[in-house]
């Protein structure tokens, strides 16, 4: 049977794997598990909740939270019900979630816990098409236990009539930050007002406050009052679980309305609106169906490798991007586990030992902490220590270069086979290190493989390049890591390297039921031949239905069924493989797998009196960097007053001074404040002498950058800045 719809395959691993494990959560040391029948009870039980407080087909929900379980559970329900969920980042911003639920059209919004929650206060004024919110963990409330709603946690705010620590320590909390705010009953307002009236003056002292005292000026719109169970001027507000509940309750009357409606669905029905770019740029929102996300459910597993249901998934990276969301929609349609674990070393190294799982969904950002951790701990260590790993990995890295020499597994851009000769010294070198490879194996480099586990099959990578010192580093230390290439407009995965026939350097080959056409950059309708640099075009099942109302923007990227990436990709000699070697486009993406957008970082930079040019880089980087030309005229006022001397510009830009000054004026404009993510913090900085020009080919007549051109010219200032 052809699976075309997730609820299908939702019920299909119900019935298919029963009480095996689907998902794993950490309870204390240990995990535990949910089985496919317990999922689709739970996901059931929301789903009717949903459908019992007035969900519809075709609404649309906000769903702003991490990887957890609950997450894949309202994700399942929403789409069970035939609804639409609009995912975002649990750490998203007031500014990113008022523009996601606007632009979206969201009559409700699931947020994860009080830090999301703190967030959609701020903007929620904004927010009118919003009728419901449900909250996936309960939030501090200061009130007695009978006045707390099922959705909060009732924390005392007076003990034996005077104030309780927390909630003295949360109200100097409050009026400290600017970015908290103060739930609190109406038992609790009666007794801060009198507090406040007698112990006020005390506390502004203490915090430094001045001016007038009442309790109004002092807190403001902090102060959010809990009247008949919901906090004042919001919409009704609901827990996970009074949801779960309320559906439970149906479901036992007999109420069968959600598997007859998930029945019902469509391959073309909307499922998701998933946003390419934060809220300082332009931000697109993705529209994928049935269709588009089940193409890679039933393909990628089909293309890359041996996957089955003993198979267990550690997930490490945010469900609301569709790449790890559509790995664990594989993972349920072939009945595998998926434990939920975090990025963080002190989690995530445990978690591998506890869960030994045999298939990881990774970024490049993390096999980069594990290499440059690793370099540094064998750094550390006794010289005798250094000398067997440096030396090993020396002759892991010749040997393992030779044998994929010999296995066809090095991919050639510029003829169809490598020379008999060639061949013949691959073979000698692995006449010659085979015995020493295998000691330094099983002496040094296993031990890297237990630190993951030691039971990992490989792992997928994609979100951004895998540096080839990385991929070097992993090919001969003995973790197979598969490299993918896609987009969230593809569903996501476009190609991925096969487990029995990982070609290095390369995204493999695309997976199956799916087109690729490398055309040239000036004339996109023409094909370059294979070998050849170009734009990467796809087509299939996968390719999403558009933009969601942006005609415009649609049509700029899809014609005839063919989606224009915006990438710049070519294939082998062969033809078969493809490597991703840039982006046309602008986006940035960083090794940890973030879209970032650089013209609005680069118009908000240009705001400094001290920047004339500037242009953001980081592609496949850690980090951000920008180089900027300085105003001079601006700077050189700035060196008088600072006293400082020079001879000409390339000696003041040296100045630690005027570095100092460029790094301050960073900070102070890609800021939290103005609406730009952690992520999107240009963190290093080179101080150019000279402008960008048309006469040294790095502007466009249109006096636009020409980035690549600019990026290859100054590839050593980039990656010397976006280095940690």
């Amino acid at each position: 049977m052809t699976l075309k719809t997730l609820n299908e395959m939702l019920l299909n691993s119900r019935d298919k794997f029963k009480d095996r494990p689907a998902f794993k959560i950490k309870k204390g040391a240990h995990f535990k598990a949910i089985s496919y029948r317990e999922f689709y009870e739970i996901v059931t039980q929301f789903g009717t909740g949903l459908l019992e407080l007035g969900f519809k087909k075709g609404d649309h929900i906000g769903l702003i939270s991490e990887n957890r379980l609950e997450w894949i559970i309202s994700d399942m329900a929403i789409i069970g019900i035939g609804a639409v969920d609009v995912p975002a980042s649990g750490n998203s911003y007031s500014q990113d979630i008022v523009f996601k639920l606007n632009h979206s059209d969201s009559i409700a919004t699931i947020l994860e816990n009080e830090k999301v929650l703190t967030e959609f206060l701020k903007v929620s004024s904004e927010l009118p098409n919003i009728k419901n919110v449900i909250l996936l963990d309960k939030v501090e409330v200061y009130s007695e236990t009978d006045e707390a709603p099922e959705w909060a946690k009732a924390t005392p705010f007076q003990i034996d009539g005077k104030i309780s620590k927390p909630f003295y320590q949360k109200i100097r909390s409050v009026l400290s930050s600017n970015s908290s705010f103060l739930l609190i009953s109406e038992r609790a307002k009666i007794f801060l007002e009198k507090y406040w009236k007698e112990q006020g003056k005390e506390l502004s002292i203490n915090l430094n406050l001045s001016g007038d005292m009442k309790l109004e000026k002092r807190l403001g719109d902090k102060l959010r009052i809990i009247k008949k169970g919901n906090i004042d001027n919001l919409p009704p507000i609901f827990s996970f679980s009074r949801l779960v509940k309320i559906g439970k309750e149906a479901l036992l009357k007999g109420d069968q309305h959600f598997l007859n409606i998930s029945q019902h669905a469509l391959p073309d029905d909307l499922i998701t609106i998933i946003y390419t770019s934060g809220t300082t740029s332009d931000p697109k929102g993705v529209m994928l169906t049935h269709r588009n996300i089940m193409h890679n459910v039933v393909n990628v597993p089909l293309t890359v490798g041996d996957f089955n249901e003993n198979d267990r998934f550690l997930s490490v990276l945010p469900s609301w991007h569709i790449y790890e969301r559509t790995v664990e929609y594989c993972a349920m349609g072939m009945g595998a586990s998926t434990a939920y674990s975090k990025p963080f070393k002190q989690i995530l190294l445990p978690d591998l030992l506890l869960e030994k799982p045999t298939i990881m969904c990774t970024v490049p950002r993390i096999w980069h902490s594990l290499y440059k951790g690793i370099l540094q701990k064998i750094k550390m260590g006794a010289k005798l220590q250094q000398l067997l790993f440096f030396k090993g990995l020396d002759i892991a890295k010749k040997y393992k270069h030779a044998k994929r020499m010999l296995e066809d597994t090095l991919p050639l851009f510029d003829r169809a086979q490598f020379s008999e000769q060639e061949k013949g010294n691959a073979r000698k070198t692995i006449r010659n290190l085979s015995l020493l490879y295998k000691m330094s194996d099983k002496l040094v480099f296993k031990k890297i493989r237990d630190m993951l586990g030691g039971e990992i099959k490989f792992a997928i990578s994609g979100g951004g390049s895998l540096p080839e010192d990385i991929d070097i580093f992993l090919d001969a230390v003995g973790v197979l890591v598969l490299e993918g290439y896609g987009l969230t407009e593809t569903s996501p995965v476009v190609a991925g390297r096969k487990q029995l026939n990982p070609i290095i350097f390369t995204v493999g080959e695309p997976i199956i039921d799916t087109f690729i056409k490398i055309r040239d950059k000036e004339a996109i309708d023409l094909e370059v031949s294979d070998g050849h640099p170009g734009i990467v075009f796809v087509k299939g099942d996968l390719v999403m239905k558009g933009y969601y109302k942006n005609e415009q923007k649609t049509a700029e990227v899809l014609k005839d069924g063919w989606f224009n990436t915006g990438d710049l990709g070519k294939k082998t000699y062969n033809g078969k493989y493809l490597k991703i070697i840039g982006r046309i486009k602008d986006t940035i993406v960083l090794a940890g797998g973030e879209n970032v957008e650089p013209q609005p970082l680069e118009e908000k930079l240009k705001e400094s009196p001290y920047i004339s040019m500037v242009i953001v880089v980081g592609q496949d980087k850690s980090r951000l960097g920008a180089l900027i030309v300085p105003d001079f005229e601006a700077l050189k006022e700035y060196a008088h007053k600072k006293h400082l001397d020079y001879q000409d510009n390339a000696e003041l830009i040296k100045k630690k001074e005027v570095l100092s000054l460029y790094q301050q004026e960073q900070k102070r404009l890609i800021s939290k404040e103005y609406g730009f993510q952690p992520f999107e913090t240009v963190m290093g900085i080179a101080l150019l002498a000279d402008e960008f020009s048309q006469e040294k080919g790095e502007m466009t007549e249109s006096l636009k950058l020409k980035r690549f051109i600019i990026h290859e010219k100054y590839q050593k200032e980039i990656d010397r800045i976006c280095a940690k």
